[in-house]
């Protein structure tokens, strides 16, 4: 496929290391305000508070902090509202009012409202098109907060990337989980220094209140640096092409927090004729610092920090040491496809729902129990009672199309093929992953999900109905839906058409048990009991 240059200068500050995503979500613009609408009396009276204010009641201009665009302002640490969900910003002035927000300014005007003006101010902002009046200082360089918004740091902090919840490129995810591209650093500054002392509250479960305490000062303002210099329009297009797997991103030769994309266009399948003509630059490609050409090596002694010990789990090779050589490139294809599967281009053909391998399989399937791949490689060939018969590691693979993946429901209809593309990227990642691991260990410590003693009041449909209403459908749903942004998937849908199949992993309930109890909520902010 053909791809469209961009030049540096098109995008100017913001054109940074925006594209390794795991979950990439576009944004999904409203309607502008025109014919009938744009005379209708709710939008003359948002226009008027925009534009006026109400001198009356002593209520300034809204676009003199938050600007005519509604970009925001990084002199006043005013927040871009343009394109901001409505019901979230309904939200935040009932937070005001309620004082779950604190500010001189702000909580005064919120209690002066009127429902109607609530309600007409939310729709006129969010119906404005993305726009950002962030700028990042000079002394910070926006790459190095990069690893957190995109990763995270699970190992040791639980601490999730900032995208599984705030969406690809922090577009934003429903009403509890707001844009993040585009703020002013001022604003995502101050909110998390908000949030880690107890001046901001509201957030569902003080999940955000759990992440600012885990961060340190100088994460917190790389963090702010990232996400205030991503273009706020911009980067949909992006998002859009990494989440169709047009584009593959590389972490290669790299280390915590420094970030780079090394581009690479997408192998053919074995079965197609022809080849892609090569890929043109994209548009953060000129600011890129060069990634490193050696190849990892994959023999020698086993690299401090991975070799299994009392005190923690086997560690993966990082995603900095991925090989910059063709198998390096198949790597990256395999965890682009790890994240992206319903939607991938090579391997969407074979999901007949939307789920993606991560969303069983935390951190691209590096986290101790959570099923990670390192401790799935070595445990194949292997007897399933499931079919009865001895499993390779590509039939396990097709297994989860055929159930996790509901591949009957498909475009083809089937599972993808031994010698396919999807299951070559894919094996070539998890035996990435694996290097070093010992191979027919089948008790691996970390392997799978640490299963759950019966408790004395059994499993029980009624309260697990209330537990999921209280802590779970804020991201999956009231009914087990899922969470989107547009048509694209954030948090997996849990039961219905697009969820997975009776023959999942996932439809036991001992093991949906057991990965939830060690693994939700994100990051573990709270700890459910048994």
């Amino acid at each position: 496929m053909q791809h469209q240059d961009r030049s540096a200068s098109a995008v100017s500050r913001f054109a940074i290391a925006a594209s390794l995503l795991v979950y990439v979500v576009p944004w999904v613009a409203m309607p502008g305000v025109s014919g009938a609408a744009a005379t209708s009396p709710d939008v003359n009276l948002a226009e008027a508070l925009v534009t006026q204010g109400d001198a009356q009641r002593g209520i300034e201009p809204c676009a003199k902090c938050h600007q005519a665009d509604g970009g925001g302002s990084e002199e006043v640490g005013a927040p871009r509202l343009a394109a901001l969900g409505a019901d979230y910003l309904a939200n935040q002035i009932q937070n005001f009012r309620d004082g779950n927000r604190k500010h001189p300014i702000m909580a005064p005007w919120a209690k002066l409202l009127s429902e109607q003006e609530i309600t007409a101010l939310s729709a006129y902002f969010a119906a404005l098109p993305p726009a950002s009046n962030a700028q990042v200082p000079k002394h910070l360089n926006p790459k190095d907060g990069a690893w957190l918004a995109l990763y995270g740091n699970w190992d040791g902090r639980w601490l999730p990337a900032c995208q599984q919840c705030h969406g690809p490129l922090g577009i934003g995810v429903g009403e509890h989980f707001p844009a993040l591209a585009g703020q002013p650093y001022n604003y995502l500054v101050g909110q998390l220094a908000a949030w880690g002392t107890g001046e901001r509250r509201g957030d569902h479960d003080g999940m955000m209140a759990a992440v600012a305490h885990r961060l340190t000062l100088a994460e917190a303002q790389h963090v702010a640096a990232f996400y205030a210099a991503l273009p706020a329009a911009q980067a949909v297009e992006t998002a859009r092409e990494l989440d169709a797997g047009t584009w593959v991103p590389s972490a290669a030769g790299l280390k915590q927090p420094a970030f780079v994309i090394a581009p690479s266009t997408a192998p053919q399948s074995p079965t197609t004729p022809g080849a892609q003509p090569p890929a043109k630059p994209h548009w953060w490609s000129s600011i890129m610092p060069k990634a490193h050409k050696d190849a990892l090596s994959h023999q020698g002694p086993v690299a401090p920090g991975r070799a299994l010990t009392d005190e923690r789990h086997f560690q993966p090779p990082s995603r900095s040491a991925r090989p910059t050589d063709e198998f390096g490139e198949m790597v990256a294809l395999g965890e682009s496809i790890f994240s992206h599967t319903y939607s991938h281009q090579i391997s969407g053909q074979y999901v007949g729902n939307d789920q993606v391998c991560e969303g069983c399989h935390l951190d691209g399937g590096r986290l101790a129990d959570a099923a990670p791949m390192w401790a799935a490689w070595g445990a194949y060939p292997a007897y399933r009672a499931k079919n009865n018969k001895v499993n390779t590691l590509t039939e396990r693979i097709q297994g989860c199309f055929a159930y996790s993946m509901n591949a009957q429901a498909s475009k083809v209809g089937h599972p993808p093929a031994a010698d396919s593309a999807t299951v070559l990227a894919l094996t070539s990642y998890l035996y990435w992953l694996a290097q070093d691991a010992p191979t027919g260990d089948r008790q691996m410590p970390g392997r799978g999900y640490p299963a759950l003693a019966q408790t004395e009041q059994g499993f029980d449909p009624d309260r697990g109905e209330v537990v999921y209403a209280k802590h779970c459908a804020v991201c999956h749903g009231d009914q087990g839906e899922g969470g989107y942004a547009g048509a694209e998937m954030v948090f997996p849908p849990l039961w219905g058409e697009r969820s997975y199949n009776w023959g999942a992993g996932m439809h036991r309930i001992d093991t949906a048990a057991a990965f939830i109890k060690t693994n939700m909520p994100l990051g573990n902010y709270l700890e459910l009991t048994d």
